[in-house]
């Protein structure tokens, strides 16, 4: 399988018949499950399962479709499993929580596949790592024989774009995201976290469901768009390359994208052969980035900085909303939160932008503080 080819595949919805289809075809164009994997061998389906939240959202991979990945991969073997590392505690009790909500618990049950409940952790050493030469990843998903990631494409408040490369940020085990979020508190510093984690978990294949996605404000206050695209290939750079375009934008748009080109991962223009269906008719026209970042790459580092606050959104837990369980506090990688009488309350002068409150929250508790000076260099 020629590493520089990607597959691309229109799907009209999410119709169990219509995925197994655009699944099938977007595998076989790029030599099918048997070019990835033998008779025997181990294989870990990472999803984007966050949360837990229901495939409506649009915020996780959708069940069909990793039902319809898991059983091409049940026809080669019979040791096929199911998994991400949510946020959060990295224990049993939030794992089933969290594949019974996003409905993977059933696509497991209906197909054979196992789901991932070894939270046992491994210690990665990745000498070629620009942000960090030691990581600390999910034993059972670096140590499988073939790692194959099944990402989500949307938008993310902190990065701009969420796909295949930053969904093995999920290969880091539950509150150690946080810890690394700490540690690389700079939007740059952290998409380079980003480009060595991937990299360090020597993902076999990727598969982007682009089906229904999230533009604008990210995963809990953006709008769903419907794209209608299944796309396959090695090369999770070749694929988010892929998807930037059909979204319109720039290889900048996407900070990770951005840092892999940086390092000569990802040269600028078409530098994939696209396989099956036209790019051209998928292409959508009218896709946002999130406005807290919009900002980011017009104003000078330094005046961007002393004009944060008045620039820049910032998490805004809702009075009346939020029930006060404190998982905020607890995801916080810089404890800027902490618990006020009637809600949560978070410390501007701390807080780093990442979101992790938000993305966390089951309870839909945290709204957007948009200050005015922002909302007119948006309008």
């Amino acid at each position: 399988m020629d590493r520089e080819s990607v597959s691309l595949v229109s799907c009209d919805g999410y119709g169990r018949e219509s995925v197994a289809e655009s699944v099938g075809r977007a595998l076989e164009l790029l030599g099918g499950a048997r070019g990835i994997a033998t008779r025997g061998q181990s294989v870990f389906l990472k999803v984007n399962a966050v949360s837990a939240s229901g495939p409506q959202t649009a915020r996780v991979t959708h069940p069909e479709v990793v039902r319809a990945v898991a059983e091409q991969f049940l026809k080669i073997t019979d040791r096929v499993t199911i998994g991400d590392s949510p946020g959060g505690p990295f224990n049993q009790t939030l794992l089933k929580r969290v594949y019974e909500k996003t409905g993977l618990a059933a696509v497991a049950c209906e197909t054979g596949a196992d789901l991932a409940f070894d939270t046992r952790i491994a210690e990665v050493f990745f000498p070629e790592g620009k942000s960090a030469k030691r990581l600390t990843l999910c034993r059972s998903m670096v140590e499988a024989d073939r790692l194959v990631s099944l990402s989500k494409f949307k938008t993310s408040r902190y990065l701009n774009i969420s796909g295949p490369i930053k969904n093995l940020y999920g290969t880091v085990p539950g509150t150690t995201k946080f810890v690394y979020h700490s540690r690389f508190d700079d939007d740059r510093a952290f998409a380079d976290l980003i480009v060595d984690v991937h990299l360090a978990s020597s993902p076999a294949f990727h598969l982007v469901d682009a089906i229904e996605v999230i533009n604008d404000d990210g995963s809990r206050h953006g709008d769903i768009k419907r794209i209608g695209a299944i796309a396959a290939g090695r090369s999770a750079f070749a694929l988010e390359s892929l998807m930037i375009e059909i979204a319109g934008l720039e290889i900048e748009d996407s900070r990770v994208l951005a840092a892999a080109a940086r390092r000569g991962l990802c040269p600028s223009g078409r530098w994939f052969k696209v396989l099956g269906d036209d790019v051209e008719r998928l292409k959508v026209s009218d896709f946002r980035l999130p406005s807290a970042n919009i900002f980011s790459l017009r104003v000078p580092a330094l005046a961007a900085e002393r004009l944060a606050r008045f620039l820049t959104v910032a998490p805004r837990p809702l009075v009346g909303e939020c029930t006060r369980c404190g998982t905020c506090v607890e995801v916080c990688p810089r404890q800027a939160i902490t618990m006020g009488e009637k809600a949560a309350e978070v410390n501007l002068k701390r807080c780093i932008r990442c979101f992790c409150c938000d993305e966390l929250c089951e309870h839909d508790a945290i709204g957007l503080r948009k200050p005015l000076l922002m909302r007119l260099v948006r309008r």
